[in-house]
């Protein structure tokens, strides 16, 4: 089977214009250089707090876990130089952006980089010392003479977020990464999942990836569509993405 994963490249440079932002690279740093626990709660901050306010009341984010909070307290308590390096490019980063509607929907498209430049580097990595592994992101699939880019509508969507396939074993994985999982209305995104793993004869697993917990984004996920069968989707929350 032939597999590619053609860029898009307006959409690459978008992307690569926004990770060159100062509080982004120094953010995702961070992210790239921690493991368990401090990936953990650096992510948790990401997901649950959205506005400049969140970060002013760290104890009074409803859904920012208690052991997420307590570890906030220590940090700041023993002054920890990475975690006030990233809480003071996390803050400069939300408050560049105006408290309103607007001003938070540009916030989202710069937060959205974080969860898919992480899976990114990830695989990169992973993949550093096996050159015939193909890793792309913010990609088209090509699956034989299967083209997303043709047999899909706009409506439905064409692209996948991160891109990975091994000409020598035959397989490979798709990710569309959210920092949380507001998919309310993208149901396609889903059913292009499905269709990617079908026409691949499930030698692609694709995932739909967040920082938000596995629990959540499935509870989310029958709340928005019940009854679905979400079987052919893998789910990897936070927990999963930091032993990624």
């Amino acid at each position: 089977m032939k597999v590619e994963f053609p860029v898009d490249e307006r959409s690459l440079r978008y992307i690569e214009s926004l990770e060159e932002d100062p509080d982004i690279k120094a953010i995702l740093t961070i992210l790239l250089d921690k493991r368990t626990g401090d990936f953990y709660n650096y992510a948790s901050i990401i997901c649950f707090c959205y506005r400049e306010e969140d970060l002013v009341n760290l104890p009074d984010v409803r859904h920012l876990p208690r052991k997420v909070k307590a570890w906030i307290k220590r940090k700041s308590f023993e002054n920890d130089p990475t975690y006030l390096k990233f809480f003071k490019h996390l803050f400069s980063l939300y408050s560049s952006f105006k408290q309103t509607y607007t001003g938070w929907d540009r916030l989202g498209k710069y937060r959205s980089v974080f969860p898919e430049s992480y899976i990114y580097h990830r695989m990169l990595d992973r993949y550093s010392t096996q050159k015939d592994v193909k890793v792309a992101r913010e990609c088209y699939v090509v699956i034989d003479d299967w083209d997303s880019r043709v047999n899909r509508t706009r409506k439905e969507g064409q692209k996948v977020d991160v891109g990975v396939w091994n000409p020598t074993e035959q397989r490979g994985e798709v990710f569309e990464a959210k920092v949380k999982v507001y998919i309310k209305e993208k149901e396609h995104q889903l059913e292009f999942l499905e269709t990617i793993r079908k026409v691949s004869n499930k030698r692609i697993d694709v995932f739909l990836a967040s920082f938000a917990p596995k629990s959540v984004i499935l509870n989310h996920l029958k709340s928005f569509f019940p009854g679905r069968d979400l079987s052919q989707i893998g789910i990897l929350g936070i927990n999963e993405l930091q032993n990624l």
